[in-house]
Parts: structure tokens; sequence; C-alpha cells
């Protein structure tokens, strides 16, 4: 008998919810041996009536425990899982109390693959639907449909009442108090006209649109201006999502399948049957199952990205390559809250290298086509040189950047890292201007943000140019990385320029740093985009951390009212650019909160400083008070070197040490007259 036969059966014999929803905690959590920590089982377990609770939905019936989940302790519901869905479940789980362990017996295990999860996800699922479905009406809510799991079970009714249509379809427009979203009903196979994955993995649906049928001639035909059809069509122009849930044929529950977004309409060849093909879409580089934002503080998200990250910095050193774990954790930040980033320094610091073994480490090469360095040239003075031009005979040569943009909007999937090499060799604002423009122009659409069109559609004169690169845009896997040296043979940054980027600087040397002898080069981690990818456009949408990110607020603000001074002070733009990094940092739990505004303040504040004036002098005294609690306000000579002997002297500068070492360095300068956070 197979485990999915012996679990209908266990689940068909049920009191409360609990053994469906261990056996969910299981599949969550557990590792490809069946193996999961009690804790992590118990968060999950726990969280899962919570949401119930937070959606307006009943956690469990009255009389049961988990009714009152509030006011429960996690070692309760520890206690609870162990005496009661744990020893039920003994046929398929057991518990290794020495290591505080749940474990998926070998039976179960042998049959674990993919396939069987989500079957085995979508059997606890229906099995919850029923349950719920004796005492309490609510079986879906508007406000939780973008945080469902994957499986969750719904009839067609359901979805109908949630989207207040009369008639029991397919395609449900969901147009009200402020939401917008399409819930899609799909049946795979099975009739006249059968939808169906073309794709093994489930990330791509073929799915008829809604039509009538002649009932003579058996014939369907197509409007696509009706509401439902139009609904999904205009649905990745304007950003709003379409939420899928499948079944195999009639008379079966509906399991929520992931969120999708339109990739075409298609007509079948030699017929008038038209159908649209559906792409998954995926966030934040972590399987659809885990991907719920509001969860993004969990453990289990921290160790993700602390997993990356460590991978990066131990691929990148065993290839004898010696960087900061600093430096790597805070260059992932930066990627991750703008997908432009400057390194800035001396010559042969190893700023090209880091961003090619960077790529390397995720699976993006020279080879694949995934990383590509262009050299910048002194005489670039457009952005033709980057993008394309129209030859003498109006045919479009694309430029090396329009080259990776078509691979790129190919392969949403994978992230694409360009490095710019000695980008300020000709004036960044003369080529690259229109680029840092278009990038302000993104909007949120299913499958990230993209850019508006990079070229004008009158730009072409050939219909083949137009097809191949009239809807270009910046895709959201795109990362470029502008490398420069700051010296007399290059040109310095506008504000413009510094303010959408994050600037990072080498300028520390140390000569007598070796790799280690016998380190073994280790294989790359091929990652998803989502694992770089912006979550956050605009402040917004990161009002889940409002409470942390109005402490950053105030610190950005007093920084400002010092800046306001010599009308340096910074706008929205760094404003919010500084809390995307802040929060991403707080989910990840990469750096210390200090450590992680220090890099900010460094490289989003300090580059906009350069000048000759007093103003410009007390500004950075009272900065140098902020980041070492150091007052030299009331000296009136030699301040810079008081400054760099405090910050050589002292191993324990709080609460900015990098920021307060800097700023002494730009007062030291400021004793020839002029300072400046490049010289």
């Amino acid at each position: 008998m197979s485990v999915i036969t012996e679990l209908d059966a266990s689940f068909r014999n049920r009191q409360a919810s609990y053994k469906m929803v261990t056996v969910l905690a299981m599949l969550e959590n557990c590792s490809a041996n069946g193996v999961a920590r009690l804790d992590d089982v118990t968060r999950y377990f726990k969280n899962f009536y919570e949401s119930r609770q937070r959606f307006g939905k009943k956690p469990e019936k009255d009389k049961i425990e988990m009714s009152r989940v509030a006011t429960l302790t996690d070692a309760r519901v520890k206690e609870l899982i162990l005496t009661n869905p744990v020893q039920a479940l003994n046929k398929f789980i057991t518990y290794r109390g020495d290591r505080q362990e749940l474990s998926f017996t070998d039976k179960v295990v042998a049959e674990l693959t993919e396939s069987t999860r989500q079957e085995i996800r979508n059997l606890a699922y229906k099995h919850l639907y029923w349950y719920y479905k004796d005492f309490d009406p609510h079986q879906i809510t508007l406000p939780e449909l973008s945080s469902l799991a994957p499986g969750v079970a719904v009839t067609a009714t359901d979805i109908a009442l949630l989207s207040g249509q009369n008639q029991v379809k397919g395609i449900h427009p969901i147009f009200k108090e402020n939401f917008k979203a399409v819930v899609i009903l799909c049946t795979i196979g099975g009739e006249l006209y059968p939808n169906q994955w073309l794709t093994e993995d489930r990330t791509i649906l073929k799915y008829y649109l809604e039509g009538r049928t002649d009932k003579e001639t058996g014939k369907k035909t197509y409007n696509l201006d009706l509401p439902s059809n139009k609904a999904i069509i205009e649905s990745r122009e304007e950003g709003y999502p379409l939420y899928v849930f499948v079944r195999d044929k009639k008379g079966e529950l509906f399991h929520f399948a992931g969120e999708f977004m339109l990739d075409r309409v298609e007509q079948e060849a030699g017929g008038a049957d038209y159908y649209f093909i559906l792409r998954k879409v995926t966030k934040m580089g972590i399987p659809d199952e885990q991907t719920n934002p509001r969860l993004m503080n969990s453990d289990k998200e921290r160790l993700k990205y602390n997993e990356i990250v460590e991978h990066i910095y131990r691929y990148i050193s065993n290839k004898g390559y010696l960087y900061e774990t600093g430096l790597i954790k805070n260059f992932f930040l930066c990627l991750k809250t703008k997908p432009f980033v400057i390194l800035a320094g001396i010559s042969g610091t190893g700023k090209s290298k880091l961003v090619e073994v960077f790529a390397e480490a995720v699976g993006a090469t020279t080879e694949n086509g995934r990383f590509v360095l262009i050299p910048v040239r002194p005489d670039w003075n457009d952005s033709s040189d980057l993008l394309g031009y129209k030859d003498i005979n109006g045919k479009f040569l694309p430029g090396p950047l329009t080259r990776v943009i078509q691979r790129a909007n190919s392969q949403l999937d994978k992230p694409f890292f360009v490095c710019l090499d000695e980008m300020n060799l000709s004036r960044v604002e003369y080529y690259f201007s229109d680029i840092l423009s278009l990038m302000e122009t993104k909007k949120k659409t299913d499958a990230g943000c993209f850019s508006e069109k990079i070229f004008h559609d009158d730009y072409f004169h050939t219909d083949e140019d137009k097809q191949r690169y009239g809807q270009l845009r910046i895709p959201p896997n795109l990362y470029v990385i502008g490398t420069v040296n700051m010296d007399e043979t290059t040109f310095p940054f506008s504000k413009k320029v510094l303010d959408r980027a994050n600037t990072i600087e080498f300028s520390t040397v140390h000569l007598k740093s070796f790799p280690g002898k016998d380190m073994q080069e280790l294989s790359p981690l091929p990652v998803n985009n989502n694992v770089f990818q912006a979550q956050y456009l605009n402040l917004k949408d990161c009002l889940d951390s409002f409470e942390y990110l109005e402490s950053v607020v105030d610190k950005i603000d007093q920084i400002n009212a010092v800046l306001s001074k010599a009308n340096l002070h910074v706008g929205y733009r760094v404003r919010d650019e500084i809390c995307f990094y802040m929060a991403y940092n707080k989910a990840g739990g990469l750096l210390e909160e200090d450590e992680a505004f220090d890099y900010q303040l460094m490289q989003k504040i300090l580059p906009r400083i350069q000048g000759s004036s007093n103003l410009i002098f007390n500004v950075l005294v009272e900065l140098f008070k902020i980041a070492s609690g150091q007052d030299y306000s009331n000296h009136e000579a030699g301040v810079g070197e008081l400054a760099l002997k405090y910050v050589q002297d002292n191993n324990n500068i709080k609460p900015y040490p990098r920021s307060a070492a800097k700023i002494a360095t730009m007062l030291w300068r400021f004793d020839d007259g002029f300072t400046s956070f490049w010289l």
C-alpha cells in the first residue's frame, strides 16, 4: 500500500486538524533525508493557526486547544505536537528526543519525490478543506490571496463568492476594495479544450480563453475583449497578479498552484482556438511554498540568505581571492537594494575580479553569457556605444548592453551581471544617463520590475528591427556594476549618478595577506534570480517593517539636518534606498544593524561631500561626532590630525567605525584647503 493511500486513511480518521498540519510542517521543513528540527515544525504549526486567525477564520473548533492559539506558548505547542499528532502518525513520523528532531520513516522517505510531496500536500489540504467546512464558512478570504501556500484547496463556489460573480466559471477578475487580481480555475485535460502543463516542473501552463461553444457545430468562438479574457491580457501591463488553482479532473477540489503571469496569447494552428501561455512567478529566490514576504524575519529565511552569501564568500576565498566577509555581504545587499553598484578605488585592488568571481559563484559566467565585461572607452559620448546605433542603411546594430538585455529578457529566472570596467574613463553622464533614467521608470509586474521601453516606437526603420528590439525593457534580472579608478586620468561623478548607486570604496590594501595553501575549489551554487531581485520598489512596499524603518529614518534625518547646513542634504530616493538596504539586511540577518548603517553612511552620504568652505568643514566635524562620539567642534586648528589619530589609536570606535575613519581622513585633507571623498 502506498504512503498516499495510508495517509489518506489516517487523515479520514481525524478529531482535529493537527495531523494534516503536522505533515505540512514536515514537508516544509525537512531535509532531503526527511529530517526536520522540532523547533521549525513547531514554528510552522503555530503560524498555521495564527494565520487563519489573522485572516478572519477560525483556527480550530472551539473546544480544541489550538482554537486558543494566541494564548499558547511555544513550549505548550511543542508538547501538544509530540503528545497528539506525532503519536497518531507514528507509522509515518518518528521523534528523536536526544536530537530534538522529527523524521519521516524510511518508507515515506523512499517515496518522497517532488511529485509525491505535491500529492501529499494536496491530500492534506483536501482533508483540511472538508474538516473546516463543517464549522467555518470562510474557506478563503481576499486578504490571504497573496499569502496562500501551494496546495490550499477551494471549490469553484468559494472563488465565485470571493469575486462576486454570479456564475461559476474559470476566470474570475477581482477588482474591488483597492484590490486588483485575477483568479483562474483550471482543469487539466479530460475536456474538449484540454488545458495542460507544458513543463514537468509545472511552471508553464496552457490555458484556453473563455469563449462560447456552438451547440450544433461544437465549435468555440472567442472574444478577446470579453471582460474575463481582457483582465488576463491587461494583467501584465498593469502589474496585477494571476492566482491559479488547478485540479486534474471534474469533481475534485482545486488546489493553489501559485502566482502566474501572462507570457503571451496564441492561436491553434489552422483553427480558431485561442489560449494563454502563463508562466509561474517565484519570489525572493526561495521555492514558491516558502515565499510569503510577511515571513521574511523567520529563521529559515535568515538561514537561506546566510547560506548563499557564505557559499559565495567561501567560493571566492578558495579560488585565492581575499575579500572581507563584510564586503561580500554588503555587495550582496547593494545588488538587492538596486541593480546598479559602483566599485571605486585605486587600480589593482580587485574590483573587476570581485564582480567576475561573485557572478561565477552563483553560476553566471562568460561561457553561458550571464557575465559580461564591457571595457569603457574614453571616446564614449552617448548611449549608442552601449545600446547600439543605426548604420547608413537604417539597419540597427545592437550594442553590447542591448545584447545582454536581450538574453536576460529570455531567461528571467537567472541573474545576469554586467561589469562596466573603468566606467569613468569617459564622463558617465554622457553615455549612461539614458540608462540611469530608464532604471528609474521601473514598475512592478508579475515577473518583477521592468523599465519603460528602451527605444521609442518610431526609432526603428525596419519591421525586423522593431520586432527584435522594439519591446526591449531593462529586466529585473540585470545587474550593472561599474568599476572606477579615481585619479588624474578619470572623470568625477555627479550627484545624479551617486544618488542612484551604492558606491563601495576599495582603498585598504593588505599586502601581507596570502591565500591558504590547501584550499580546494568549490563548485558554483547556481541560484534563481529571485535571490537578488528587488522586493521593494517604493517605500510603501516595505511597510511590514515600518516600525523598524522609523528608527532608520530617524538616523537619516539626524544626518540630513547636518548636511542641510551646507546644502548637501539628501532627498527621498536616498532615504528610500537606505531603508531598503536596512530592511533586506534585517530580513536576512547578514550584518549587525550599526554595521549595516555604517556601510550606508559610507556609500550613500559621504561620496557626495566635497569642497573648501568652512561649511563643509563644520559638516564633517559634526558627522565625525555622530560616527565616533568625539566632538572637535571647539578646536580651531589641527582637527584633522586629532580625528585621524583617534581612529588610528582606537579599535573599538562606535557606532560607525568605517565612516569615522573616512571622515577623519577627509578632515585631515582639509589642511590643504580642499577635501573630497575620492582624493
